[in-house]
């Protein structure tokens, strides 16, 4: 079965001065990952550009999975859906605002694929199916973080007016969204 390929990405030759240290880091690193360094500072770059100077401007904060599950196993329901739909309802807007200028569905969907991808929160899977987007979060933070997953997306969604059809286990959300007009 043949799979879908993102297309090549182009690359510019550019020369910066680092320190030192960097350097060996990044070399270390590199072969840690059995990758090279070329391949490894650009992803670094990538995930900048893409990801970690918009979330700056959200004042998002990293901290252990282990940390975050028992914080989440802590938590009244109650209050994980309070969040969820306080956070959802203005966190994705300013997100997506802050990187493309606009809401919409599919920056909304690039919102919740880079959190999965960068932010670690879920593994983010799409359907390519182009009437109904079915997506599914995968995550290994128990119910309580599937809670939270689904109001969040309710509510991030409710601000342009899409209601999506959304299933949940404690390990994972899959969403649906409405036919496209």
């Amino acid at each position: 079965m043949p799979t879908l390929r993102e297309p090549k990405r182009r690359t510019v030759p550019k020369s910066f001065r680092i320190e030192q240290s960097a350097v060996t880091a990044v070399e270390r690193e590199a072969a840690a990952q059995n990758v090279s360094s070329n391949t490894l500072v650009n992803q670094i770059l990538t995930q900048f550009a893409e990801f970690d100077r918009f979330t700056r401007r959200i004042s998002t904060v990293e901290i252990s999975s282990s940390i975050f599950r028992n914080l989440l196993e802590g938590v009244e329901e109650g209050r994980v859906i309070d969040v969820a739909k306080s956070t959802g309802s203005s966190i994705p807007q300013a997100f997506a605002n802050s990187r493309s200028g606009k809401v919409t569905v599919e920056t909304l969907l690039d919102h919740l694929r880079l959190f999965g991808k960068y932010g670690h929160w879920y593994e983010f899977s799409e359907a390519p199916d182009s009437q109904n987007p079915l997506v599914t979060l995968v995550h290994e933070f128990e119910l309580n973080w599937s809670i939270f997953l689904v109001h969040y997306v309710t509510a991030m969604f409710e601000q342009i007016g899409v209601s999506p059809r959304i299933e949940m286990s404690d390990r994972s959300v899959t969403f649906t969204l409405p036919s496209k007009k």
